[in-house]
């Protein structure tokens, strides 16, 4: 499936996932109120278009802990924080990534606020993640993306999501193929817990000829995104546009950096 803006072409699809600030229901004491996360978020999707990147989705990184079930105050924060991004930016290729685990609720906000794609880790097989065990919802989320009109919608897939280990591993070919070919997803995510293993990842799948888009999940930077690219379609980035790194709290509260997302695309393009 092509999404609006991305995969139409040989241009690189480029992804800023936008990790958004801890949500009034998570009562933590950096949750902000639904104005100042609209601000945010406006202001940094702002930053990507100006850069010239081609998409971004939205994402609750910052309610920690993540529930093993999307929770009913997420779908409706995503759902708010999505709308008021369309609204500003009506051509901008967006998406929804959830981060605890659900087929309709990623599928229910995309359709609401007009998104184009969705991002779902555990899409088949079973995972063991820091929220349990995690089971593959393909079946469920075919179906109900069908039940409720929502064709139009990409579903991008993990296959074997770092955040989490496989239970009955199976070759990595066999896992993509079963995403893509029995599962119907419509573009693969792969990470390794380097960059040097997620290219190896991407080289192996893209020799399988899985006639499916091929997405670096994780580990892109201003200085590798042109070999990522020689086994990928495109990569999915946060970290490298922040001036803070790693998983701290001031890393994931940090917002994006204009000039090094230009310089990012810069090197896409070179």
């Amino acid at each position: 499936m092509a999404i609006k803006g991305l995969f139409e072409d040989k241009s690189p699809a480029i992804i800023a996932a936008l990790h958004l600030p801890p949500s009034p229901a998570f009562n933590q004491p950096t949750s902000q109120s639904m104005d100042k996360v609209i601000e945010f978020a406006i202001r940094n999707v702002e930053k990507a278009v100006r850069a010239g990147v081609p998409a971004v989705y939205v994402q609750d990184l910052g309610d920690l802990p993540w529930s093993p079930t999307i929770q009913p105050h997420t779908t409706a924060y995503l759902s708010v924080v999505g709308a008021a991004v369309r609204r500003e930016f009506p051509e901008l290729p967006l998406g929804v990534c959830m981060m605890s685990h659900g087929a309709k609720e990623p599928l229910a906000v995309a359709q609401a606020i007009s998104a184009q794609f969705v991002r779902i880790k555990v899409f088949t097989g079973v995972m063991v993640k820091s929220e349990g065990i995690i089971e593959g919802c393909a079946y469920e989320a075919i179906t109900y993306r069908t039940q409720i009109g929502a064709e139009d919608i990409a579903i991008l897939a993990d296959v074997y999501d770092r955040t989490g280990k496989p239970l009955g591993e199976l070759p990595l070919v066999e896992a993509a193929r079963f995403n893509a070919v029995h599962s119907k997803a419509d573009g693969l995510i792969l990470t390794g817990f380097s960059f040097e293993e997620s290219l190896k990842m991407l080289g192996i799948v893209k020799e399988a000829n899985l006639d499916v888009p091929l997405l670096l999940g994780g580990g892109a930077k201003q200085g590798n995104i042109k070999e990522a690219l020689t086994v990928s379609d495109g990569a999915i980035v946060s970290s490298s546009f922040k001036p803070v790194g790693g998983w701290t709290k001031e890393a994931m509260l940090a917002e994006w950096d204009y000039d090094r997302m230009a310089q990012f695309m810069e090197a896409v393009k070179g």
